[in-house]
C-alpha cells in the first residue's frame, strides 16, 4: 500500500524532524528530542504515537544502539521528493568551483580529475565522475572514513571495494546515461546490494562527445541532499560548458 498520501501533515512535521536531525547528527531520534528542538508543538506522547504510525508505514526503523529511531531509505526519498530545502550555490561559489577548474580544460582527463576533487572538497563526501568508456575517477575517500557510517568495517569494505567497478556504476545509472536525467538520487535498494542499502548518492548526467558521463556524490544515506544538488548540478553544468564550446 502506498501510505505517502496518507500521512497527515502532523505526521509529515515529525517525520521531516526525523530526517533532519538525522542528517546532522547521525544519532537516533527520540521524542522529548523533537518536542524540546524542533518545537513541532505536540507533547512526546503525541509524538510518540505518530511515531509507532510511521514505523508502520516503513518510515522510520528502531536503532540498534538506542531507544531512538532512524529514518528508512523510504522516508530519505519522500523527504527527497516533497520537502528538500532548496538551497541553490551563490555566485559567490559557483565563481570558486569555476575558477579551480578552468584552467585545465585543454586536458580532459586532467579536468575531470580537477573537477571531481573540488567537488569532494567543496561538500566534505567522495565524488566520482565517470564515463562509458571506462575511464572513473574518484576524490575524497578521506572525508567518507571520518563520518561515523563508515567505521563499520564492512559497510566501508562492501563500498570501497565498489568503486573501482565502473560497469557496475554505469549499470546502477543506465537510466541516467541512456536519457540524460537531469539528477539522479539513489537509496536503498537502487544499488542492488544489499550491503550498500546505507549508502546515499547524488549523480548528473553530462556528455562529452559522444560519450556519455556522470559525476556525482557519494556518501551515507544521510548525506546533506540540500547541499549536495546544487553542487553536483553545476559541476556538470561545468562539463558541458567546457565541451559544448568545442
Amino acid at each position: 500500500m502506498n501510505h505517502i498520501n496518507e500521512l497527515s501533515d502532523r505526521q509529515i512535521k515529525i517525520l521531516k524532524a526525523i530526517v533532519d536531525e538525522y542528517i546532522d547528527t547521525g544519532d537516533a531520534v527520540g521524542s522529548e528530542l523533537l518536542e524540546k528542538k524542533f518545537k513541532v508543538g505536540y507533547s512526546p506522547a503525541t509524538i510518540r504515537n505518530e511515531m509507532v504510525v510511521l514505523g508502520k508505514y516503513g518510515y522510520i526503523g528502531k536503532s540498534h544502539f538506542s531507544s531512538g529511531r532512524v529514518p528508512t531509505p523510504k522516508a530519505f526519498r519522500f523527504y527527497i521528493n516533497t520537502l528538500l530545502p532548496k538551497k541553490p550555490l551563490s555566485t559567490a561559489e559557483e565563481v570558486s568551483i569555476k575558477n579551480e577548474v578552468w584552467d585545465y580544460q585543454k586536458d580532459e582527463v586532467r579536468f575531470l580529475e580537477e573537477i571531481a576533487s573540488v567537488l569532494a572538497d567543496k561538500s566534505g563526501l567522495l565524488a566520482m565522475v565517470f564515463l562509458q568508456n571506462g575511464f572513473r575517477y574518484y576524490a575524497g575517500t578521506e572525508h567518507l572514513l571520518a563520518i561515523k557510517e563508515f567505521s563499520d568495517y564492512d559497510f566501508s569494505q562492501s563500498v570501497f571495494g565498489q568503486l573501482d567497478d565502473v560497469e557496475y556504476w554505469i549499470g546502477i545509472l543506465a537510466d541516467l546515461m541512456s536519457h540524460q536525467k537531469e539528477l539522479e538520487i539513489l537509496l536503498g535498494d537502487d544499488y542492488q546490494m544489499k550491503q550498500l542499502t546505507n549508502l546515499g548518492s547524488v549523480f548528473s548526467g553530462f556528455r562529452i562527445g559522444d560519450q556519455q558521463g556522470a559525476i556525482g556524490l557519494i556518501g551515507p544515506c544521510r548525506l546533506p541532499y540540500s547541499a549536495a544538488v546544487p553542487l553536483v548540478n553545476y559541476t556538470a553544468t561545468i562539463i558541458s560548458q567546457v565541451y559544448d564550446q568545442k
